[in-house]
């Protein structure tokens, strides 16, 4: 499958030095690339660039997936020793953390960078393609201001068209960002082209309902007030477009090139990684995988990540979801969560440094962890042939698939009180297309539950915890109730320093 690119050349943050030929321009000439319509792909480029900063280890999908049960950063021995790693596992970050401070620079640098697109296509004459663009890039946008208000319940935000830097920026808090979000979505949809109309990697109709349709999903938390029906409208639209069919082969979404697949079944937006093409950046199985676990090009291997007693035990280690051992003889391990005795290629068992075996134990210690303790995942299958061992760049990442859909509209049926509505979908998940014995009755363990098993490391488990109140429960590496305030996170220090207007969220010193 052809992948389309946009814009497969270096990106700058200054779009007058961007060129698809790799180019060096002249100032001159790039004037003249920012002020002529036919660079519109050229000037949303940066916007869709940036999505993939979405999926940074020492940023967003490291950050916010640490603060949950699905990922843990131990410290083992002098390895991987970081109070700012540690401290999100364990709840006990501050406005210091540099971790939460990467993640909320991210966000607002892609809301920059959308901004500064917007600002150059508002300027060339109306037609179509621009203004599709346009609204593609107004999605992107509100996906960052949206992550924003989940995460830390306000930031700053100043609009495209502001360009007096010496006043200070609206302050946006979650109540604000929900209104401007949901009218913005309800604004671009009928802009927004269907799957058919526009190549594989942009911004469809479909991704803006899925971005309207998590907003009304955790409307509550937001702001005190459902919105079920609204959920479930938006899921509909979706579902019952018949663009997107959930896969039958469920690791056939995560192997490496995997954009066949993903295009042909359930990918409602992807974000594009390739290495011939300079497009990585998709965290690699080198952060979890234990030295000795070479194979191919993988060498330097770091023994990083795990994931965390809670969430194994949650899992029936027969659902096929668990493990997948289609690449054993290429890898020597499988993918899905790794338990037990390792071996390599040869089916030789490994040790550790030390000489122990190298079996993987659920427990660990998040101060002190052995080499070989905590359960290792590897949702996206690594090329052992690949020449960016340290990036997963064949993999495709789905930012939105067509089963999150089911399993939203099943928990706002449920939430809504039908039940029986609720069970179908979640049924058609997990035993139509997932083969796991149905659910004969339903109750928001098994929805929680069953959203894990589907979309775990896909970045939406914190989302989900605080939803299903469960984020600040005790488990093995924090053993106490977090305080109710840290279910949002901390204004990191630099960000209040730098505008008098942002205060720090409540119960922060």
């Amino acid at each position: 499958m052809k992948k389309i690119y946009i814009l497969v050349s270096a990106l700058t943050l200054s779009l007058t030095a961007c060129s698809v030929k790799e180019e060096i321009l002249d100032e001159a000439n790039g004037g003249n690339v920012v002020s002529d319509s036919k660079n519109v792909e050229m000037i949303a480029a940066p916007a869709y660039a940036y999505l993939r900063d979405l999926n940074s280890r020492s940023g967003v999908w490291g950050t916010l997936l640490a603060t949950t049960d699905e990922l843990a950063w131990p410290a083992r021995g002098a390895d991987w020793v970081s109070v700012d790693y540690q401290s999100l596992c364990t709840h006990t970050y501050k406005p210091t953390n540099i971790y939460i401070r990467n993640t909320w620079n991210s966000f607002l640098i892609g809301v920059t960078r959308c901004n500064v697109a917007l600002q150059y296509l508002s300027a060339f004459p109306k037609s179509e393609k621009t203004d599709g663009y346009i609204a593609e890039v107004r999605f992107i946008r509100a996906l960052c201001m949206f992550k924003l208000a989940d995460a830390f319940g306000k930031f700053p935000f100043r609009e495209y068209t502001e360009t007096d830097y010496s006043k200070q920026p609206t302050i946006y808090n979650r109540e604000q960002a929900v209104e401007r979000i949901i009218k913005e979505m309800n604004e671009i949809i009928p802009v927004l082209k269907n799957k058919a109309d526009i190549p594989y990697g942009r911004v469809t109709k479909a991704a803006a309902q899925m971005l309207l349709a998590n907003v009304y999903l955790n409307h509550e938390v937001y702001t005190g007030k459902a919105k079920w029906q609204e959920t479930i409208k938006a899921c509909d639209d979706i579902i019952n477009s018949n663009q997107y069919k959930v896969a039958d082969d469920y690791w056939g979404l995560f192997q490496y090139d995997n954009a066949s697949y993903l295009q042909s079944t359930e990918s409602i937006l992807s974000v594009i990684y390739d290495e011939t093409n300079g497009l990585t950046g998709l965290a690699s199985p080198s952060i979890t995988l234990h030295y000795n676990q070479k194979f191919g090009t993988y060498t330097s291997l770091l023994n990083g990540c795990c994931t965390t007693p809670a969430f194994v035990d949650t899992w029936d280690v027969n659902d096929k979801r668990f493990k997948d051992t289609r690449l054993v003889s290429q890898l020597g391990f499988n993918q899905g969560l790794l338990i037990g005795q390792q071996y390599s290629i040869a089916g030789v068992a490994l040790k550790t440094r030390t000489g122990a075996p190298l079996i993987y134990t659920k427990d660990f210690s998040i101060s002190n962890s052995k080499e070989e303790q905590g359960v290792r995942i590897v949702k996206f299958a690594p090329n052992p042939s690949t020449t960016s061992p340290g990036q997963n760049a064949g993999n495709d990442f789905p930012l939105y698939r067509l089963s999150d859909t089911y399993l939203i509209r099943a928990e706002a049926r449920f939430r809504a009180g039908d039940v029986a509505g609720a069970l179908t979908d979640i049924n058609y998940i997990r035993n139509t297309k997932r083969g796991q014995p149905a659910y004969t009755e339903l109750d928001l363990d098994k929805i929680l539950n069953e959203r894990g098993y589907e979309l775990y490391w896909e970045g939406n488990r914190r989302t989900d915890l605080i939803r299903f109140n469960k984020y600040t429960a005790p488990r093995a590496e924090k053993n106490f109730e977090t305080p109710a305030y840290m279910v949002l996170l901390p204004i990191p220090i630099s960000a209040i320093e730098a505008n008098p207007n942002l205060t720090q969220n409540i119960g922060y010193n």
